[in-house]
């Protein structure tokens, strides 16, 4: 059981900055010796934007890493973009290799959405794992139907100033919320005392709230 005390950090392309946070760092699909060395917790998919024409080999790599390097805990970032990447039809054709390697694996799926909100309310019922809209800046409406179909958002660096995020953000439970920094150079404790704030709660009460939905998701 992890510490109840810890800043969970659930997406970030960087290494912990704090003593007491624990991160899931962003990996992308590259070779198993850069990998399988590394102690902390990592994610690996392939990001709609880095998608290639020999996919395949892409996807193989991915399935091999998965079986070969023990510090991933999730699939992703993975999903889809309607303003930047390849075809619709061809991430589509990605995205749902990663839920059957998802699957398969039994790791949850971390999922870069943009525009496609709508989209991955169909697509939801093939999903068997736990699964988390990272960077999440839709409405309340959006959230709450993407909750309905049992996902988790991810909070970033826009919660500390965006109005209408902050607004959506009070009104959606707290055991399907996670926090994160994304690319962002900030602390994630900035992140969380800004939650807390909106939530009315303690630090420590959040972080709690946080690691237990944190041990739920990924079996720790």
């Amino acid at each position: 059981m992890i510490s109840p005390h810890l800043f969970i950090n659930l997406h970030s392309h960087r290494k912990p900055q704090l003593e007491n946070e624990l991160v899931v760092r962003n990996a992308f699909v590259t070779a198993q010796e850069k990998l399988v060395h590394i102690s902390y917790p990592i994610s690996c998919g392939i990001h709609p934007w880095l998608i290639k024409n020999n996919f395949t080999e892409q996807l193989n790599q991915l399935n091999e890493l998965l079986v070969h390097v023990p510090n991933i805990c999730a699939v992703g970032e993975c999903g889809l973009d309607k303003l930047k990447g390849p075809s619709i039809e061809l991430q589509l054709e990605i995205f749902h290799a990663h839920i059957e390697l998802a699957n398969q694996f039994n790791k949850p799926l971390i999922l870069h959405l943009v525009k496609t909100y709508s989209d991955i309310l169909h697509i939801s019922k093939t999903i068997k794992v736990p699964f988390i809209v990272h960077g999440f800046k839709g409405n309340s409406i959006e959230a709450k139907q993407l909750i309905q179909k049992g996902a988790c958002l991810s909070f970033g660096p826009r919660l500390l100033n965006d109005v209408q995020l902050q607004e959506t953000f009070t009104q959606l439970p707290i055991e399907q919320i996670y926090l994160e920094t994304d690319t962002k150079p900030i602390s994630i404790s900035d992140v969380y005392q800004k939650a807390a704030t909106l939530k009315n709660l303690s630090i420590d009460a959040l972080r709690t709230a946080i690691c237990n939905n944190f041990a739920r998701d990924f079996n720790k």
